[in-house]
């Protein structure tokens, strides 16, 4: 009997069985057929060695399928690693292009605003003051501090609506 019969013939008599075992490990038709084809290619590979050694072709077949599985299995979850390193990093990238992005119109709201409302509105939120603590520094009245801080609000609101 050459190769090609004897490896059909162990082909048919044990195809099924590592098929099941395959697919009830993977619950994936495909894959298992996959892992059950590559299984044999190694058959295939190590004919000449298998039939000459004291190792059955059952048990060779049984250990490489195994094998072939755990291999899958070692991919599968680098691969999800990657994936998930991946989305993460372009999730990072996005916020921090976002970021950016807000950064870039803030400045160009600040260009905008009149050099008394910047002055007074950067007082209050970059220092931190009140509109009372602003209005004594300033030497003007609260509620002159109050329009001025609306007006850049208002302002603020225009411009970067598309972000709130």
């Amino acid at each position: 009997m050459q190769k090609k019969d004897k490896f059909s013939l162990l082909f048919d008599n044990h195809y099924s069985r590592l098929y099941n075992y395959a697919f009830k490990m993977l619950k994936e038709k495909d894959m298992a057929e996959e892992i059950v084809q590559e299984t044999f290619i190694k058959l295939w590979k190590n004919f000449e060695d298998i039939k000459n050694s004291k190792r059955s072709v059952s048990s060779f077949l049984i250990v490489t399928l195994k094998n072939t599985l755990i291999d899958h299995y070692r991919k599968d979850k680098v691969r999800e690693k990657h994936t998930k390193l991946y989305s993460l990093h372009t999730t990072i990238q996005e916020e921090i292009d976002n970021e950016w992005e807000i950064s870039e119109c803030i400045t160009q709201v600040y260009a905008k605003l009149p050099s008394n409302t910047l002055e007074i509105f950067q007082l209050s939120r970059d220092k931190g003051l009140s509109y009372k603590e602003i209005a004594v520094e300033r030497e003007i009245s609260i509620k002159t501090v109050e329009s001025h801080i609306s007006k850049a609000l208002s302002v603020f609101r225009i411009e970067l609506k598309e972000y709130l």
